[in-house]
């Protein structure tokens, strides 16, 4: 049997000993470490900073490369914008040929056309109007159901007809020293209307030359569509086919 003859003041100095020794190394591994962490992220740094010192002439060099890209594009937006605006017309120059000779093959025999005109009234929207001759009142029924057989065709309008009396002979034809012209014998003036709606042919739009160059003088890019209904890019031609022409072939039964 041990006796623990020390003091209890003894016992307490040895651990208060102990424990100032374990918080001083802990503080002195902490300060080492401390210590070479620093001196790892400055030299990580110095290697950044080397490395984007080394990278900043490339850099440089990309931003002037872009400048005189951007700079390019901006010269050449005159060029590039006259460049679409020829395509654009050049399609819209066939869009009233290619409405006409369709139309043609839908016109029955019997009617005789004196004109045509169409007109666009808006980027899916065209209205062709037709002037020309009947006989009879059946066939002044008949062609609305012929031209509603044309593509993209929603609507027939039509006005005029009235019979001429027996007898008449008066003047007709086509005569470019008397404007005022009446049918051939036997024959009723009237007026057509279609309204095509969709189908190729339903929009007539064509390019706005002044407000496209004018767009690109500003900045907007892109060939402006002409507003619907207003020549000339709204407008198309009419085309007169004299007083005695008669329909398509592809209606006449």
């Amino acid at each position: 049997m041990k006796l623990n003859l020390l003091p209890k003041s003894v016992a307490k100095n040895v651990q208060s000993k102990t424990v100032f020794l374990t918080m001083a190394g802990l503080l002195l591994a902490t300060l080492l470490g401390s210590f070479l962490y620093a001196r790892k992220v400055s030299g990580d740094l110095q290697s950044y900073i080397a490395e984007a010192n080394a990278k900043q002439p490339l850099a440089e060099q990309v931003v002037a490369t872009s400048a005189s890209a951007d700079k390019i594009i901006a010269d050449a937006k005159t060029v590039l914008t006259n460049s679409a605006l020829v395509k654009e017309i050049d399609v819209a120059n066939g869009k009233y040929p290619r409405l006409y000779n369709t139309l043609r093959l839908y016109l029955p025999r019997f009617l005789r056309v004196r004109s045509l005109s169409a007109q666009s009234g808006g980027p899916a929207a065209s209205v062709v109007t037709i002037q020309g001759y009947l006989k009879t009142f059946q066939q002044y029924s008949d062609v609305m159901i012929a031209l509603l057989r044309f593509p993209g065709c929603s609507a027939v309008g039509r006005s005029g007809f009235g019979p001429v009396a027996p007898g008449d002979q008066g003047p007709f034809g086509y005569n470019p020293d008397a404007a005022a012209r009446g049918p051939i014998p036997g024959y009723s003036a009237v007026t057509l209307t279609m309204a095509i709606t969709s189908g190729p042919h339903a929009n007539l739009q064509a390019p706005d030359v002044r407000a496209t160059l004018s767009g690109a003088v500003s900045g907007a890019g892109g060939a402006a569509q002409g507003a619907p209904g207003t020549p000339p890019p709204g407008v198309g031609p009419a085309s007169s086919v004299g007083g005695g022409l008669l329909g398509g072939r592809k209606m006449g039964r």
